[in-house]
């Protein structure tokens, strides 16, 4: 879950732009929780760190740049889109590394853009840790080479099988599939999704993996499935020599 913060002296634009915002994440399927501050002060007040946080500028009391300065202090990551209608103020604000410049009125399809941008960089930066999903138990970063399979339980809730550990995910495996499928893995049946380089043997119509589980190939796909395996095989191969 996105963790957002909103800090503006007018209502107003506050009310705005969480409007937006939740339009936004609920097209994009992410869950998040807005938190809104009338204030720099009260913002720091309460010392929560955030993925993105919306500053207006001009405020009464500590302004926006000051406040961001303030968060600088303890949080390096959090993304900062300036709300302003001082163009003045932007060079003083580089210091603290903002992400974007929103501009009162506020324009929605620049907003859009702007939002679109810091998921890009969100999920880059995430996926160099490891591929972001939404398990029951909160986000979880999983490295592409720790995945065994996915295994489709029924009503949504897919099994993710790790090297060290089980997940569960309410999603579809259609949806997995192209998450994942970048990275090499196959669909040998309907309800799995496997990492070829987990692949022990060919046992027929099964799979046995690395963790000795054995994952069914679905009969009209075997031959495809051992075609894409050898490719996988010979690609290795080449690489490793």
């Amino acid at each position: 879950m996105l963790k957002i913060a909103i800090a503006d002296d007018e209502d107003a634009v506050i009310t705005e732009l969480r409007i937006i915002v939740k339009e936004f994440f609920y097209e994009q399927g992410k869950e998040i929780d807005i938190s809104c501050y009338s204030s720099g002060e009260e913002l720091l007040s309460y010392h929560q760190r955030f993925d993105l946080i919306f500053l207006d500028i001009q405020m009464q009391g500590i302004d926006g740049i000051d406040t961001a300065i303030e968060i600088r202090k303890t949080d390096k990551k959090a993304v900062l889109f300036y709300v302003t209608s001082y163009s003045e103020q932007i060079s003083r604000s580089f210091s603290v590394h903002p992400f974007a410049f929103i501009e009162k009125p506020i324009d929605h399809k620049l907003l859009y853009k702007n939002l679109s941008e810091f998921m890009q960089y969100v999920y880059q930066e995430h996926e160099q840790q490891g591929i972001p999903f939404e398990t029951l138990a909160g986000t979880a970063l999983i490295k592409p080479e720790d995945i065994i399979y996915f295994e489709y339980e029924g009503n949504r809730r897919i099994r993710l099988v790790c090297d060290s550990a089980e997940l569960y995910i309410l999603d579809s495996i259609k949806n997995i599939f192209i998450k994942v499928e970048k990275y090499g893995f196959m669909k040998p049946h309907q309800s799995f999704i496997i990492n070829p380089a987990k692949i022990k043997a060919v046992l027929d119509l099964d799979l046995l993996m690395s963790n000795k589980c054995k994952v069914p190939i679905a009969f009209k796909k075997k031959k495809i499935i051992i075609g894409q395996i050898q490719q996988y095989l010979c690609r290795t191969f080449e690489r490793d020599f």
